[in-house]
């Protein structure tokens, strides 16, 4: 342990490599899409990311056990720094451990640690891919976005299917766009489990208070007939129960 005392300076740095090496991981990890996309219903409402992609497990392996033994010695030095949950929370989701991963981040949230960016928005984009109650979805989102209001990173949402037609896509576009806290919004479309899937990444305006409910009510707008669409909406109680009402 004295060693570790002597040493603390550089194994702090290290932590804070190790730090932008996850980020690298969890971009990686994702390979730009959601890995936890199952089967969805015609909407977005009807959307769960339940499953698990396989694309990358080779080198989230490879990374986690370069730098094992590191978070170790990070752990012995620091077992309380929100920090070293959420590094530790990170290899047990390399590990396939998702339960262990999920009980450290919420470790680490128990402090409410406001500087790591990469945790808040990681467990953010996690409530909405459980499916989790809107509310604690519209927390984790707002704490992340309060704490980080010009984090570029997005949070992304899962498509039941895909625009049919160039106007489903430039309509679901507009209602994005008049969303007031959406600065931009990007399609995309990728292959699991030899199946075509859609999601909907978006990025924030800063200042500005999220719900949810708005952005799935705009994607949900494309299960729509097109003629339907001038005089109905669709309005969200929750993110899974929508309905078709008239504007």
């Amino acid at each position: 342990m004295a060693v570790l005392q002597r040493y603390r300076m550089l194994v702090i740095v290290y932590v804070i490599v190790l730090g932008i090496g996850t980020r690298e991981y969890l971009i990686s990890r994702s390979g730009g899409t959601l890995e936890w996309i199952s089967g969805c219903q015609a909407s977005a409402s009807g959307c769960s990311m339940t499953g698990r992609g396989t694309t990358g497990l080779a080198d989230d392996s490879l990374f986690w056990t370069r730098h094992a033994k590191m978070t170790e010695v990070v752990a012995e030095l620091n077992p309380e720094d929100p920090d070293t949950d959420f590094l530790l929370g990170m290899q047990a989701l390399s590990e396939g451990d998702v339960e262990e991963s999920i009980y450290r981040l919420e470790e680490a949230l128990e402090v409410d640690p406001k500087h790591n960016n990469y945790l808040l928005q990681y467990y953010a984009q996690y409530e909405l891919s459980r499916g989790a109650d809107w509310r604690r979805v519209n927390r984790a989102v707002n704490r992340w976005r309060i704490n980080h209001p010009f984090s570029a990173d997005p949070l992304t949402i899962p498509l039941g299917a895909g625009p049919a037609t160039p106007q489903d896509e430039n309509e679901m576009y507009e209602a994005l766009e008049a969303i007031p806290w959406v600065a931009g919004s990007q399609l995309e479309s990728f292959i699991l489990e030899d199946q075509p899937r859609w999601q909907i990444s978006l990025v924030f305006q800063p200042g500005e208070t999220v719900d949810v409910r708005e952005a799935i009510e705009a994607v949900t707008l494309l299960s729509l007939p097109p003629n339907d669409r001038q005089h109905f909406r669709v309005r969200c109680s929750t993110l899974v129960d929508c309905t078709m009402v008239p504007r």
